[in-house]
């Protein structure tokens, strides 16, 4: 009988809350399947609208908008990315002001508190006092357009979920998603302070040693010249024994863009090819559009919640740009008197440290308050301890918006014009590609560098350091391609100057082996089109690991080792690697797996816990470990034996694994799943469909397990309807919408995508209608 009576009770207890989950999914999802926005028909009544605009949607759901002014031009634009994206741009506000834990809770309290040791909010507020009256005309019309999105369509189904709302867009807040970028982007002072314990741990040798700026073996650098000498590595006091985790390469936010001018190409036309390597997610960050008003005209990818078109082309100029990985801050070790004081030592004398109170707001919690010091450098990053580091940037010093360049380059006539508009481009420093209908190329670096001896490799001393100014490194000196009909231009985030040229500009670049591999590809053909930039748009080629890959079976043969059966499986699947990060390639996933064990290995080595798990973060320990393999230094290995150093690494690498399970095909091994937002709370069927591992790190078909290409476009520059651009899933970001994964099955097969440019493709490709009107 009691356990009968307990029965009854779990039962009542369980049963209303499986109904209320039951009616709670049903409702939820009634909410997904008619939270669509409307596509057609007209919409009247309003405000902020000067005359009647349409946007044709073509049979992706881009928008193709065509109003009477630029002003109603981005109102529409604004409607149209309200009406896809609200949620998404809404989610990005807040994730940058360090107000997630409004709508989520507890549980984003700690990233809140990150992300307000930089005030956006203020920064933004100072960018847009700047700004003239057009452009903040422009972007209050931007404003309008969302919000009237926002009260007009269907509320998105993550609002439903966790039962909250859209709070109305301000004209600042396009600014704040910009700001967004320039945090993801620049050389952030995390980085800075990692190398800053890297040098303290390897001394005077650490730059040397440790950061190479490039991969002598590989080095293509971007402007015309031999590659700049590099210093070979120093020989070091031995190798210990120590092991850490293996470590994957970093994630790097970089990009590839390749242009020919038209002296080089099948078609007589110059060619633009760009691919920006971003974070995966569902929705993506890039929203493409096209925009047609007077004296505008101008199609691409725009950053979801940013008005006008970022990287894509006009009517005369294409554009490209890949991330510049050059220096950005300046950081400094400050001395406090006392742990969570505010006072601090500076030259003989003892300052108090201002402070801004921030209160974070908490969803079903008590709200929290936070100090945020500033010394006479900067913004300090830690509250505690009496050894705090203090930032100096550009972007909180003079606080600019982008929007002034983007506009301009929007409008650009020429080469000429788009290399005027990037001058006044304030950062995070990008490489520009550029075409025009000249068919000509160019090419040059624009945005804030700190001119800075310590180039963001070390911090300084904040006691003996006066406060100074950050000055920049001349825009005209800055490396560049200048326009031809017969250049052929090549970044993809590597060292881009060549012999001669006098900056460091960074601590370090990207790795050269994309370069390296769309160059030899490049090299070998005698003329280009359209389609051979899409191959490399899908090449999966890593020369740096199919080096390895050789030095490694040369390495088990040399010590014999080749005999063990336990390593069988691994040396044949090395063997047959061609360097292809293919889906169904074997040795793709033994050389990556070797490859992270070694070079943790390596780095530990030779670095204390702290200073090799900061390298290992933050530092080119692919570029490092292959140099040491090639040129062999005192030192570095145990014993001055490469080989048996490698060798080991096989053994360790099939122990952690399995010896089977090592050489698992790569696609299985190494797939990723975009996911959604919320999917981290519970939503994870709104995530994209699952994506077999491809690319790799140092391939020009970038895959990592969170960043990847986020768009790929070729533009055939004039023939604007033959070129195309992709994204990986959808341009819609309302799961029940027809739009928010219909891309995702093309995106593995690399195919491009015409994106309707002129009157008459636009009108052929038309699938819905929508008319706004005040």
């Amino acid at each position: 009988m009691v356990a009968r009576r307990i029965a009854v009770m779990v039962v009542g207890v369980i049963a209303p809350l499986i109904v209320v989950v039951a009616l709670y999914g049903i409702w939820l999802g009634f909410a997904t399947w008619n939270g669509v926005a409307t596509n057609s028909g007209t919409i009247a009544g309003l405000t902020g609208l000067q005359a009647p605009a349409v946007i044709v949607r073509d049979d992706r759901g881009i928008p193709h908008v065509r109003a009477r002014s630029i002003h109603d031009a981005l109102f529409a634009e604004g409607y149209a990315v309200g009406s896809d994206r609200l949620f998404q741009i809404d989610l990005t506000r807040r994730y940058v002001l360090g107000r997630l834990s409004e709508m989520l809770g507890n549980s984003t309290i700690a990233l809140d508190e990150h992300e307000r040791i930089i005030d956006v909010r203020a920064m933004s507020e100072a960018a847009y006092a700047r700004l003239g009256p057009e452009q903040r005309d422009l972007l209050q019309a931007f404003a309008d357009g969302i919000n009237a999105a926002a009260t007009r369509e269907p509320t998105p189904p993550e609002y439903r979920a966790l039962f909250f709302s859209f709070e109305p867009w301000r004209p600042q807040d396009a600014l704040v998603i910009g700001f967004a970028t320039v945090l993801d982007l620049a050389d952030g002072y995390p980085d800075v302070i990692a190398r800053d314990i890297v040098s303290r741990a390897a001394g005077a040798q650490a730059v040397a040693a440790w950061y190479s700026l490039s991969d002598p073996a590989w080095d293509v650098p971007t402007t015309t010249g031999s590659p700049a000498p590099l210093p070979s590595l120093p020989p070091l006091a031995g190798a210990r024994t120590a092991q850490i985790a293996p470590h994957d390469a970093p994630p790097e936010l970089g990009s590839n863009a390749v242009a020919a001018g038209a002296a080089l190409t099948a078609s007589g036309r110059a060619l633009l090819a760009s691919d920006p390597h971003l974070r995966r997610t569902i929705p993506g960050i890039w929203y493409l559009v096209d925009l047609e008003a007077p004296g505008l005209h101008v199609a691409g990818a725009t950053l979801a919640g940013v008005p006008g078109v970022i990287l894509g082309h006009n009517d005369r100029v294409a554009w490209g740009a890949t991330n510049g990985y050059t220096a950005a801050a300046r950081v400094y070790t400050e001395r406090f008197t006392a742990t969570g004081a505010d006072t601090y030592a500076a030259g003989g004398r003892t300052l108090t440290a201002p402070a801004r109170v921030e209160t974070i707001r908490v969803r079903f919690g008590g709200d929290q308050t936070r100090r945020y010091l500033t010394t006479r450098h900067g913004f300090v990053v830690e509250n505690g301890g009496l050894v705090r580091h203090a930032v100096q940037w550009d972007p909180i010093e003079r606080p600019r918006s982008p929007l002034d360049a983007f506009l301009a380059l929007d409008r650009a006539d020429s080469i000429a014009g788009a290399l005027r508009a990037l001058a006044a481009y304030p950062g995070p420093t990008q490489n520009f590609v550029l075409a025009d209908v000249s068919g000509r190329v160019a090419y040059t670096l624009a945005g804030f560098i700190p001119d800075d001896p310590a180039w963001g490799l070390h911090a300084l001393d904040g006691t003996a350091s006066p406060a100074v100014p950050l000055h920049a490194v001349p825009y005209a000196e800055l490396p560049r391609v200048d326009a031809s009909r017969t250049a052929l231009i090549v970044s993809a985030n590597n060292l881009p100057y060549a012999a001669g040229y006098p900056q460091r500009l960074a601590p370090t670049f990207a790795p050269p082996y994309r370069a390296a591999e769309i160059t030899r590809r490049l090299r070998a053909q005698r003329s280009y089109t359209v389609a051979t930039f899409r191959g490399i748009q899908a090449d999966t080629t890593s020369v740096a690991d199919a080096e390895l890959a050789r030095a490694v079976v040369a390495a088990l043969h040399r010590t014999h080792a080749d005999r063990e059966p336990d390593l069988g499986p691994a040396l044949a699947a090395l063997g047959a690697f061609d360097g292809r990060f293919d889906p169904d390639s074997r040795g793709a996933t033994v050389v990556q797996r070797v490859r992270g064990v070694a070079i943790a290995d390596l780095v530990a080595s030779h670095l204390p816990r702290p200073a090799a798990n900061a390298y290992l973060e933050d530092g080119p320990a692919f570029v490092t470990l292959m140099r040491a393999l090639r040129q062999r230094p005192h030192g570095w290995f145990p014993h001055d034996d490469p080989d048996a150093f490698l060798t080991a690494e096989v053994r360790a690498a099939v122990k952690r694994y399995g010896k089977d399970a090592i050489s698992t095909p790569y696609g299985d091994a190494y797939a990723v799943v975009p996911v959604h937002p919320l999917s981290g709370f519970g939503f994870g069927f709104w995530n994209a469909p699952r994506l077999a591992g491809s690319g790799g790190s140092y391939a020009p078909a970038v895959q990592g397990p969170v960043l990847g290409q986020s768009f790929r476009a070729v533009w055939d520059v004039g023939r604007w309807d033959a070129g195309g651009i992709d994204i990986p899933a959808g341009e819609s970001g309302e799961p029940a919408s027809p739009h928010y994964l219909d891309l995702a099955a093309r995106w593995p097969a690399h195919v491009l995508t015409p994106l309707p440019f002129s009157g008459d493709a636009v009108a052929a490709a038309a699938r819905a209608t929508l008319t706004l009107s005040p």
